[in-house]
């Protein structure tokens, strides 16, 4: 199954949910170095599912993409509930907010998982 998940900075949050969203598709267009806190995340993450390739290969995948104070992921992977609930746990608990569009979510806080 196919997943994209974006891990963003929390300046980036603005009063609506709309604001922030367009904010971040903005800074998605760009191909920029991350921040040191997303780049630990990302580590992390990747320690988590050292079976996943960070590149495209036929079957499961794990790809980071760096945009500054955005880092977005492509996934493939069966069990993509368990891998939200990692990617949710490590990158809320590092204070980031997590935006899931395929749900039209932004998770800001640990208590906003189910």
């Amino acid at each position: 199954m196919k997943y994209y998940i974006s891990i963003a900075e929390k300046h980036l949050l603005s009063t609506s949910h709309r604001k922030t969203w367009l904010a971040v598709s903005d800074i998605e267009e760009k191909a920029l170095e991350c921040t040191e806190i997303l780049k630990e995340t990302e580590e992390e993450i990747k320690a988590k599912f050292p079976e996943l390739p960070n590149k495209m290969v036929w079957g499961h995948y794990l790809i980071f993409n760096h945009h500054g104070p955005v880092l977005s992921i492509d996934i493939d992977y069966d069990d993509i509930e368990t891998i939200k609930r990692e990617i949710l746990e490590i990158a809320l608990r590092k204070d980031l907010m997590v935006l899931i569009g395929s749900e039209d979510k932004i998770y800001q806080g640990i208590e906003d998982i189910n």
